[in-house]
């Protein structure tokens, strides 16, 4: 009985549920929105590497570090360069809020994609994967 529950266990729940929540700030319902199309590691491992560069972006705000070749500035600008959608689309969503706000609302995404990512090893061994 709990084998045929799993077997269709829909991994983005945390992310349905923040999707909608009208308890949520908007900006991270559009986050969780965005993130439902991305896979478990790629989806949470991009995310925590966006999260962490903001936080990095942050502290040199605070320590008032304001070269352009920081290297929080170098890490953001490398990220992008990459040209993966997921983490453009996560950055545009964030990019004009104050960094250490953009840094807390991606952690907190990064955190709901680890709930996914951590579903991931139980279901399999319930269906023997």
């Amino acid at each position: 009985m709990i084998r045929d529950y799993v077997a269709t266990y829909d991994f983005n729940l945390p992310l349905d549920d923040a999707a909608v929540d009208p308890d949520l700030p908007l900006v991270r319902r559009r986050l969780a929105s965005l993130a439902m199309a991305e896979g478990l590691d790629g989806g949470y491992y991009e995310a925590q590497e966006l999260a962490e560069a903001f936080l990095d972006a942050a502290r040199e705000a605070n320590a008032e570090i304001e070269d352009d070749d920081s290297p929080a500035r170098l890490r953001l600008r490398d990220i992008l360069a990459r040209g993966l959608d997921y983490q453009r689309e996560l950055f545009e969503e964030v990019c004009e809020l104050p960094l250490a706000d953009a840094a807390a609302h991606l952690s907190w995404l990064t955190a709901l994609m680890k709930q996914r990512v951590d579903m991931a090893r139980p279901v399999a061994a319930i269906l023997g994967r």
